[in-house]
């Protein structure tokens, strides 16, 4: 089945509006690819009555778009930015437990060195450590340390 112009617009806008719901940015390219179909059957390039090379055309554009992202844009545009919510500089920290640390129960801790001018700081641990006991920063939770027991 042969479509208009306006047709394929519509398929290539609805196909795009479908990433909203299938993040990944793979169905957007099909989307693009029936816009590209419009375009071309618009100006007369594809025939307006010929659904092979319509269709044709849509998948065979819609694939070579998605490879060039993947194969060359994809790397262009990500971003190498750190994940800001996990700081790094708090690994391995050092100090010892204020208060006994239960797991599901936070506790206290006070580092051996100040981070963020602060020394005592909340924390919780998959482990039972006592009061008094030497412990190392393995991760953040907001602003309570992950901590285990050395």
């Amino acid at each position: 089945m042969a479509f208009s112009p306006i047709v394929w617009l519509a398929i290539g806008i609805i196909i795009m509006a479908c990433e909203i719901i299938m993040p990944g940015f793979i169905v957007f390219w099909f989307g693009a690819g029936g816009i590209l179909t419009a375009l071309f059957i618009f100006i007369g390039l594809i025939p307006e009555n010929s659904p092979e090379w319509q269709w044709t055309f849509f998948f065979v554009s819609s694939f070579i778009l998605l490879g060039f992202w993947q194969l060359l844009l994809k790397k262009k545009f990500s971003s190498n930015v750190v994940d800001s919510s996990r700081d790094a500089t708090l690994l391995n920290l050092r100090g010892k437990a204020t208060t006994k640390i239960v797991p599901g129960i936070p506790g206290e801790v006070e580092l051996y060195s100040m981070y963020h001018g602060i020394k005592k700081w909340k924390a919780e641990s998959g482990e039972t450590i006592e009061a008094g006991e030497e412990i190392t920063v393995t991760d953040a939770n907001g602003i309570k340390l992950i901590v285990k027991h050395i």
